[in-house]
């Protein structure tokens, strides 16, 4: 299966992995560690490292938005 890696301001990298991988396998393989202060999303929903890839996800590395009052 093929799936995509993408963090905000960086380039899109695409990995090969075997059947019933996870967010972290995609991640090892891409050489993509997760950055302190970053939140994972599969196709736009919350994610952990363990949830299970399909072909053609993709996994978004989005900052942290902290503020207010």
């Amino acid at each position: 299966m093929l799936v995509k890696i993408a963090k905000i301001g960086s380039r899109v990298n695409e990995v090969a992995l075997g059947d019933e991988a996870t967010v972290q396998e995609a991640l090892t393989a891409g050489g993509q560690p997760i950055p302190s202060g970053h939140e994972l999303r599969v196709n736009g929903e919350r994610a952990t490292t363990s949830t299970e890839l399909e072909d053609g996800d993709v996994i978004t590395l989005v900052p942290s938005i902290k503020g207010g009052n």
